[in-house]
């Protein structure tokens, strides 16, 4: 096969619902001493494809990016975004490709798309990868895209400005008041990662806080584990009240504490500690779910743990020993 119906190919498969590995593996073989004849859509199909596809091939990626740095500077915009996103999505971690990249990318971010910009954004975020200067000239493009962005855009955006502990004001106004109107149509996950983001970057709109609460309510049959922590943990760190809202969010909760990790155990106890919500029985039963859950609880857990007994005078000894017993066993590790 040819170099385009070997990028077709994959292009087509990544996107059926079907595992079809051994064939992908297969294509791949084929197209590694191939590379070099591939266009730069080609190359950036084809490690958008691999990507998608879950098929996390290191060796052929590094190939992939050793022929596709030598083209940067005639990528497109859509191109660049697809083999950024490609890199993140795999854990494929190449800091010199990714800062040639940028430079190619800064000029042209103009043209890149509402999707585009908050793919780089999202994927820079996926690899801690930090630059500020960049991240500051996307910012300028995307804040005047920003009424177009939908409800999925508007949520990725600040949760990849939070993860990369970027801060800027302006733009998160801005980002702020496309939202509002388009709340209703978040995802849990969107209201959830929302949150946690504005909490994350110490940034507090009371108005539009009230606003997202309003339209979570509403879904919070379908809040996760994750998803409870967050928010709870988010409100806390705000300084949020709304007793309404709490007072449903664990009632969510309460299904859900089963499937409660550590830290969302932990995050949720010192949210109810910091928001001075006290609900005895929720506690209780926040106690039952992470008592067996103490050995994977680390020391800033424990602190958090603590705090919240200390506040509510939870009275549960054997709770309480075996908290301390994990204390100690960690200052001997």
């Amino acid at each position: 096969m040819q170099a385009q119906a070997l990028a077709n190919t994959l292009w087509a498969v990544s996107k059926l619902d079907v595992d079809y590995h051994a064939f992908v593996d297969a294509l791949l073989s084929e197209a590694r001493p191939k590379l070099s004849t591939f266009t730069n859509q080609e190359l950036s199909n084809t490690a958008y494809a691999v990507a998608k596809l879950g098929r996390k091939n290191m060796t052929f990626m590094s190939a992939l990016l050793d022929t596709a740095s030598t083209k940067l500077s005639s990528f497109n915009a859509q191109d660049l975004a697809n083999i950024v996103w490609a890199i993140a999505k795999m854990g494929h971690r190449n800091k010199v490709f990714v800062s040639l990249l940028l430079v190619e990318a800064k000029p042209k971010l103009s043209s890149f798309t509402d999707q585009a910009l908050v793919n780089v954004a999202g994927a820079l975020a996926t690899m801690g990868y930090e630059d500020a200067a960049f991240m500051g000239a996307l910012l300028v493009v995307a804040k005047t895209k920003l009424p177009t962005f939908d409800a999925r855009n508007l949520s990725n955006t600040v949760w990849a400005l939070a993860t990369l502990g970027f801060k800027d004001a302006a733009f998160m106004d801005a980002v702020l008041v496309a939202a509002v109107t388009k709340l209703p149509s978040f995802t849990t996950q969107a209201l959830a990662n929302t949150a946690w983001a504005l909490a994350t970057v110490g940034y507090y709109n009371a108005a539009f806080m009230g606003a997202l609460l309003v339209v979570a309510k509403t879904k919070l049959p379908t809040f996760d584990a994750q998803n409870i922590s967050n928010t709870a943990w988010a409100l806390a760190t705000l300084g949020h009240r709304d007793a309404a809202f709490m007072g449903a969010l664990l009632v969510a909760a309460v299904s859900e504490l089963p499937s409660f990790e550590a830290q969302n155990l932990s995050n949720t106890a010192w949210a109810l500690a910091t928001l001075d919500y006290n609900d005895a029985v929720f506690i209780g039963a926040l106690l039952v779910a992470a008592k067996p859950k103490l050995p994977s609880f680390t020391i800033a857990a424990v602190i958090q743990m603590d705090i919240a007994l200390t506040k509510f005078n939870v009275e549960d000894a054997e709770f309480r020993r075996a908290l301390e017993a994990r204390r100690a066993q960690l200052g001997r590790g």
